[in-house]
């Protein structure tokens, strides 16, 4: 922001422009000649606290967002050390230091993508609101004049890259659906919708309009160094804002292809990902139910079995029956000694390894031995372990027929194969970068070239192992809960009560998050990006259903894990949810309390930057401003002032789980018109996770309710009277209304 108000603000402007235009000198000196003029600093300032200043060096730290997209242009900038991460539609890509960046969303008057520092960098900021003012400091500027073209010839290069990538994967999904349907067809079953996404292949669907030959061109020219582009343009100004303007468009009309075929894999994968959970249904149905004794018959010697299927050399077999023998005959297997706990670390070092031998065959062949199934579905590894009624029950389980679910719930071997079938991608690792980040990180290092990042990134059994060796091993000790006592095999000492009251079934986990959506609607709804060039849409906001994707993991656990709240970099996509398939803790707690974390981080997600600026009215930022000013606040009376105190105490100063203790007391005691929130948290919660309308509606006689309630029904109504407009407006000029609009009209029309 510059200091000295909005008047400063224009002659700055005004005097910029002019001395730009009539100046032929470094532009630092005209802004530093400005800056004396009108005694200020400018300066811009982000919400979590960035500055940045024109026309000098930034020191930026590790993770640092400059500038995020749908964000007015203020400033575009040269980085003269570190690296800087440009992710948008769909698409990421690193800029390293001697680039420039931010130039083409000059020609859009917006950020189109998010600019995220990846280590300490240093940042030259130059100050421009639009593309004139970039022809200005190409005037004055002779040395940037060639470093600016390279720098987009660059960032045309990257996009095209990232899109050919996006184009296979979409070939590859293609050729997995027409597949699919024609089996369909000579059942005679048949589906409008496929046949639409199978009109054309995607290298034809999806053809960029500025054409082949002017890619290639420019793509050739990417090539050429940096030093032949300043002598070039050097003498030009012209010549190379020309240049500039012609890349700007090519690169915005790649970024746009990039969300169409991003847009496209997802319906794809809509299909694709249905067919396997039916496919998976008539497995199940197939398994033969056996007698108690045929069961038992095929257990002797579990271990040992195991190993031999996993192609575990007899060396490290006898290695391994040794420290599995002295767990079994272990006085007190949940001891938190020394020794006990050696024992323990030396399990889990071998577990991962025989299960991802084991699991890598089962993909191939589902007619495995009965105690590898055991082990894959729930930690088993010896039958000494468990009782003999323990593991009947588990076997029962194993074959019981689920149905089909609302919502998505995976075994996690079901989950690691709809990974190595290319149908879903992998998770983010510990570090929250995904399997494309990692592989780009490896290649900026020199671990791997350029041509095994390409190899690696089709290389499904690369992405199984990376899921094995992240998220699962990751995710089995967060919802085990018990860090002291943690081995990944199931055995009896750690289960306390029967399996049946607690083993975790994909229904019960399913009918519990359902439940869950009655009082929440709003849970699972995402604003997300609708476009329709045929039909003359470029760009509207629709309401879209996403459910997200549930993960049982083999292992007996306390608590469920929130991983990630969307799947790549879109925003309408699934989030992943892990849950032990026997639970010690209600499972409808566990579901409660991963999706008041949730409703959390989803929108931290979708504000970014601004997810704590109370500017920008969101659940984050509200609840934020009210938990850092609560004792300020002339709503809240000093007792409950105290109570939020010791809230805050309670959760470490943690302001998701503060946030969490809210949400549990708003799904257990306010949905039942038990009143323990105070005013101020319950008005938060009303507006941005409403009760569905039959409760808001046996609840609005108690005063306190309907005035929490009443914002949220403003902005359905006000959302309500816009899409209504909209939808009039197309049909009054003869214009196709997508079904789209008319569901987000009912959306809030109905709620």
């Amino acid at each position: 922001m510059l200091s000295g108000g909005n008047e400063r603000f224009k002659n700055v402007d005004f005097i910029s422009v002019l001395l730009f235009t009539n100046i032929k000198k470094n532009s630092i000196i005209v802004l530093n000649i400005i800056n004396r003029l009108l005694n200020i600093n400018i300066e811009w300032r982000e919400v979590m606290g960035t500055v940045l200043k024109g026309n000098e060096l930034n020191q930026l730290e590790k993770g640092t967002v400059l500038f995020k997209k749908g964000e007015q242009v203020r400033f575009f900038g040269m980085i003269a050390k570190g690296s800087i991460r440009v992710s948008g539609s769909g698409i990421q890509r690193i800029v390293k230091a001697g680039s420039m960046i931010g130039i083409m969303d000059l020609f859009c008057n917006e950020y189109l993508s998010d600019y995220t520092t990846e280590e300490d960098t240093v940042f030259y900021a130059f100050r421009a609101i639009d593309s004139g003012l970039l022809e200005s400091f190409l005037n004055s500027n002779f040395d940037y004049r060639g470093i600016v073209v390279h720098s987009m010839e660059q960032e045309f290069a990257s996009c095209l890259k990232e899109r050919g990538l996006l184009l296979e994967t979409a070939a590859k999904m293609y050729s997995d659906l027409k597949e699919m349907y024609n089996k369909d067809s000579e059942n005679g079953i048949g589906d409008r919708m496929i046949q639409n996404l199978l009109e054309k292949e995607p290298k034809e669907a999806f053809v960029l309009a500025c054409g082949e030959k002017k890619t290639a061109y420019y793509h050739e020219r990417a090539k050429i160094s940096l030093d032949l582009h300043k002598k070039f343009y050097y003498n030009s100004a012209m010549i190379a804002f020309y240049e500039a303007g012609e890349l700007a468009g090519l690169i915005r009309e790649i970024m746009d292809s990039c969300e169409a075929i991003s847009g496209y894999m997802e319906n794809v994968s809509y299909y694709t990902d249905s067919t396997q959970e039916e496919s998976a249904d008539e497995e199940e149905q197939e398994m033969p139910k056996l007698s108690r004794e045929e069961i038992m018959a095929q257990l002797p010697n579990s271990l040992l079995q195991i190993l031999k299927f996993a192609h575990i050399d007899k060396e490290e077999q006898k290695e391994i029956v040794s420290v599995m023998n002295m767990f079994v005959s272990a006085k007190d297997r949940l001891s938190v000694q020394d020794d006990m706990r050696k024992i323990k670390k030396q399990i889990t070092g071998f577990y991962y390894k025989i299960y991802q031998n084991c699991v890598f065959k089962w993909f191939e062949n589902k007619n495995v031995p009965l105690a590898v199934k055991l082990l894959l579905n729930y930690g088993y590894m010896d039958e000494r372990l468990l009782e003999e009624d323990q593991i009947l029950f588990l076997c029962e389980k194993m074959i019981e027929k689920q149905g089909k679910l609302k919502c998505p719930v995976y075994t996690m071997p079901e989950w690691l194969e709809a990974i190595y079938r290319g149908k879903k991608e992998p998770s983010r690792d510990s570090f929250e970068q995904d399997y494309r980040d990692t592989l780009r990180k490896e290649q900026r290092s020199g671990k791997i070239t350029e041509k095994q990042e390409k190899e690696y990134l089709a290389d499904n059994r690369r992405k199984v192992l990376f899921e094995i060796e992240n998220m699962f091993t990751s995710n089995n000790k967060i919802v085990n809960g018990k860090l002291s006592t943690y081995v990944p095999v199931l055995y009896q000492d750690e289960i306390y009560g029967n399996l049946d009251r607690i083993f975790v079934s994909k229904k019960l986990l399913c009918d519990c998050i359902l439940e869950l959506e009655k009082k929440d609607f709003t849970v699972f709804k995402r604003e997300a990006m609708y476009t329709n060039p045929s039909i003359q849409i470029e760009r509207e906001y629709v309401i879209k259903h996403v459910y997200p994707d549930v993960i049982l993991a083999p292992v007996y656990g306390t608590t469920s894990s929130m991983w990630q709240e969307i799947t790549g970099k879109r925003r309408d996509t699934p989030g992943r949810f892990i849950f032990p398939v026997i639970s010690e803790n209600e499972v409808h707690k566990l579901v409660t309390k991963s999706f008041g974390r949730f409703h959390w981080e989803y929108c931290r997600c979708e504000m970014g930057a601004m997810w704590n600026n109370i500017q920008y009215k969101s659940l984050t930022s509200e609840y934020m401003d009210y938990i850092q000013y609560y004792r300020k606040n002339h709503n809240l009376s000093e007792e409950k002032r105290e109570k939020i105190k010791t809230q805050i105490l309670r959760a470490r100063n943690n302001s998701r789980e503060i946030f969490l203790s809210d949400y549990e007391m708003w799904i257990y005691s306010e949905a039942n018109a038990a009143m323990k929130l105070n005013k101020v948290s319950r008005l938060i919660l009303a507006t941005y996770c409403p009760f569905n309308k039959e409760l808001r509606e046996s609840l609005k006689s108690n005063a306190a309710f309907a005035e929490a309630m009443a914002a949220q029904q403003r902005m359905f109504h006000e959302k309500t009277r816009e899409w209504e407009l909209r939808i009039k407006k197309r049909e009054n000029n003869n214009l196709t209304v997508p079904q789209e609009f008319y569901d987000t009209y009912d959306y809030y029309a109905n709620n």
